[in-house]
């Protein structure tokens, strides 16, 4: 039986109800973008009628998640990790007999080769597994610390298992490869343990081992390494015929203060790649200006404020470490979004939340969202008994 609504202290209304505007406004926005981004490209009203159906599958997702109690996915956690694992194992093996050329050319049929990387399982549909284990992994380890209350602050039986799970994830990952999604998950996973209450000392061995894998993996990678030689020597010169970032510059500089316009962005006409997706906020940059891109800005800043609010008042750990993690999984990909476009970091491929073309991605980031709403309004009610 459902327990009657009770006040809770610290519980403001608004705090759900700026959550669920700020993601509209995201979204919106992004499809408007996405849409003018891409009108050069052949067939590009097919897709962007894709990225239309995700937004409104996704608000009808957001709304079931926004009005459900969000301890199902306490109960669905395990299975929905595990098939998700799966999936990422799957992917891992193809990934390595592929580059050792041992796999049977009907396996690319299944898992397509696209942008050098095994990362898509071909179902009728094309699914990113990774994309599904941003969920997965934050309602797994978020479920395992909730379990282990005041155990997670022991080494052996307490932060390593469930550490472990999150590199087992991170290193299935990478394998594909795909070392940027690796190191946003990572950072999840990472980030929900602590905030659980795993004691910062533990981190530290993961770390180290962490930093001297990303080195070597920068290093001995010829397109790796070339993407840090890029960055490294951004202060000092820029070519736009070798540098992706450099043409994102070149964008950005273009839209000054207030943009060149909706829709009369010129780097998008086949100088920036991938703009629809991988540097869509260069594009906006463009056509919206620095005002334009303040105001993106503003708004993951606002969004990450509020997750992070709410999962400090959540009504259960379990409430608190979910909301957290599915909070962080928007904020650290958008982060790392933004670096690239801004020729702060290496060329990684990672789309920006709500806006990037990409339909699953859509659904899955605003299946988050509702989520995350949802933790808040059920602050200070209390949970469902079995």
């Amino acid at each position: 039986m459902k327990g009657p609504s009770v006040r809770h202290p610290g519980e403001l209304r608004w705090e759900t109800n700026l959550l669920a505007v700020v993601t509209l406004t995201l979204t919106g926005f992004g499809v408007m973008n996405c849409y003018a981004t891409g009108t050069y490209i052949a067939d590009w009203e097919v897709q962007a009628s894709q990225q239309l159906s995700g937004a409104i599958i996704g608000g009808i997702a957001f709304l079931l998640c926004a009005y459900t109690d969000y301890g199902i996915w306490r109960r669905l956690a395990k299975p929905m990790f595990y098939a998700t694992l799966a999936g990422l194992a799957v992917l891992a093996v193809v990934a390595v007999l592929w580059h050792r050329k041992k796999a049977p050319g009907f396996l690319n049929t299944l898992f397509p080769l696209r942008l050098g990387a095994h990362r898509w399982i071909y179902l009728g549909v094309q699914i990113q597994v990774s994309e599904i284990a941003r969920f997965t992994l934050a309602a797994y380890v978020a479920m395992r610390c909730a379990d282990l209350g005041p155990r997670l602050r022991r080494f052996g039986d307490g932060f390593v298992p469930v550490m472990g799970v999150v590199l087992l994830t991170v290193g299935l990952v990478g394998l594909e490869p795909s070392v940027s999604m690796a190191i946003v998950l990572g950072a999840i996973g990472a980030l929900v343990i602590f905030t659980a209450g795993a004691k910062l000392p533990h981190f530290l061995p993961v770390a180290l081992m962490g930093a001297l894998v990303l080195v070597a993996i920068l290093t001995l990678d010829p397109v790796r390494a070339n993407r840090m030689d890029t960055v490294s020597t951004a202060a000092l010169e820029c070519d736009p015929e070798k540098d992706q970032a450099c043409q994102s510059l070149i964008g950005l500089g273009n839209g000054g203060i207030s943009g060149t316009g909706f829709g009369e962005g010129t780097q998008k006409l086949g100088h920036l790649p991938l703009a629809y997706s991988d540097f869509i906020f260069s594009v906006i940059g463009e056509e919206w200006g620095f005002i334009g891109s303040l105001f993106v800005v503003l708004l993951f800043g606002l969004f990450c404020w509020l997750g992070f609010r709410i999962a400090r008042t959540a009504r259960d750990t379990f409430g608190t470490y979910l909301a957290t993690g599915l909070t962080a999984a928007v904020g650290v990909t958008a982060l790392f979004h933004a670096a690239v476009v801004l020729r702060m970091g290496p060329t990684t491929g990672l789309t920006l939340p709500f806006m990037s073309a990409g339909r699953a991605s859509l659904i899955l980031y605003l299946l988050s969202a509702g989520v995350v709403v949802n933790i808040g309004r059920r602050r200070g009610r209390p949970a469902r008994t079995a």
